[in-house]
């Protein structure tokens, strides 16, 4: 059995602050800001970069006291998840389960984004988010716009 992935859509790596991270990530690799989003009542926000062939790194970062500070206090900053985007996640839930595998964090709330974990026993150490999404890249952008982390890109090339 094989799960319903359509793409690997990005790689969340840990950071203190996302702001330390963009000289590497977005001024010598590249990375393209396209989606930031924040989570104050969680304790974090993110900022995922595209890079060409629509690869992403999404920079996950503390904005309080949750899980990413935790994360980071027990492993310091590195890689915190990859994720794979699906078009029915709950029946890719179902079917990680039939196969035996840990699925935690099953959140079907928001249309715009739902997701789950295969837990980092069942994979290896690594945390896999499983997510849905009724947007595609370009709708992810317009909802969560990162347009403070561009507008510091030509401010910092010029």
């Amino acid at each position: 059995m094989t799960l319903a992935i359509k793409w690997l859509d990005h790689t969340a790596i840990a950071v203190e602050e996302i702001e330390r991270a963009l000289p590497l990530y977005r001024d010598l690799l590249g990375g393209d800001p396209q989606e930031l989003y924040e989570r104050p009542d969680l304790g974090f926000k993110t900022l995922t970069l595209r890079y060409p062939g629509a690869g992403g790194i999404e920079l996950i970062a503390p904005t309080g006291p949750g899980f990413v500070r935790d994360f980071l206090g027990a492993h310091g900053e590195g890689v915190h998840h990859v994720t794979f985007m699906v078009d029915d996640l709950a029946a890719c839930v179902a079917e990680a389960r039939a196969a035996g595998v840990r699925v935690v964090g099953e959140d079907y709330t928001n249309p715009h984004w739902q997701e789950a974990f295969i837990s980092p026993r069942s994979a290896n150490g690594t945390i896999v988010q499983l997510a849905q999404s009724d947007r595609d890249l370009n709708g992810r952008m317009e909802l969560w716009s990162p347009h403070a982390y561009r507008a510091n890109r030509a401010a910092d090339s010029s």
